[in-house]
């Protein structure tokens, strides 16, 4: 069950766009960059599963394992459902959302009419998901962190003040071990959502539509972001074309400035 935003245009609609928002952001943050579209432009703010009210069916070991596939559907209808049939969609997402979006755009390119990446995450897989979400051990060990929070934290501190671990790091990994609320969020959200993970050749194939149909794919990265760098889409900037652009712009991880 999604929970969303709806967030009309100020001119009848000619174009709707489907926003998908960061781990922990409030679905609020993707109606800032509606000012950017047209005034025909109206805007579908999702959120994604355990977050923002969105919740996952129960299941005998949760959490479940979502679909791509059944994430397009969903999506589909909720348009349908709210006049959008025959409007053309886009994409806009930010960091995990904007892997969500790239599996999506991957997965059924036809369907959508565009896409901008903020920050995107998903075009390089770091060794510390691999280990948490793809491994038995991983999972465990997250379990183990869970459980022993204070002592973790604490490293996290002391690793910090002997200059092993980056300032940033030190504040990503302090927000996202902070309580059990939040290590339960990061592990439902990153097991949920792991087959949301874009493959370079179906991406290539994806894009190659877009000439075509003179649809264009934007990714954007901060040259201060020091959480998605610059540096992760280096593999992945060759599939570029006329109608996709990567960009660099003035900014850290966060994009919601002016």
């Amino acid at each position: 069950t999604w929970q969303g935003l709806w967030f009309a245009s100020e001119k009848p609609t000619q174009q709707v766009v489907v926003a998908i928002h960061g781990f922990g952001r409030p679905l609020e943050e993707m109606g800032n960059y509606l000012p950017l579209y047209d005034a025909e432009t109206a805007m579908l703010s999702v959120g994604i599963i355990h977050q923002n009210g969105s919740q996952a069916p129960p299941a005998p070991r949760p959490p479940g394992v979502l679909e791509p596939d059944l994430f397009q559907d969903a999506l589909q209808a909720w348009l349908q459902e709210l006049g959008m049939k025959g409007v053309p969609a886009h994409l806009l997402g930010y960091s995990l959302g904007g892997r969500l979006a790239m599996t999506l755009f991957e997965r059924h390119p036809l369907a959508w009419h565009g896409m901008i990446l903020l920050a995107s995450d998903g075009f390089k897989k770091n060794p510390m998901y691999r280990f948490s979400v793809e491994t038995a051990l991983g999972r465990a060990t997250w379990g183990w962190v869970d459980r022993h929070a204070t002592w973790v934290r604490k490293v996290i501190r002391g690793l910090r003040r002997m200059r092993i671990l980056p300032a940033h790091l030190e504040h990503f990994a302090l927000h996202h071990t902070e309580s059990h609320d939040m290590r339960q969020l990061v592990a439902k959200t990153w097991k949920t959502h792991r087959q949301f993970w874009p493959r370079q050749a179906e991406t290539r194939a994806a894009w190659a539509t877009l000439p075509k149909r003179n649809v264009h794919v934007f990714a954007l990265f901060g040259s201060r972001d020091a959480i998605i760098p610059w540096a992760w889409s280096a593999r992945w900037r060759h599939l570029s074309s006329s109608h996709v652009r990567f960009v660099q712009i003035e900014s850290g991880h966060v994009m919601r400035h002016p």
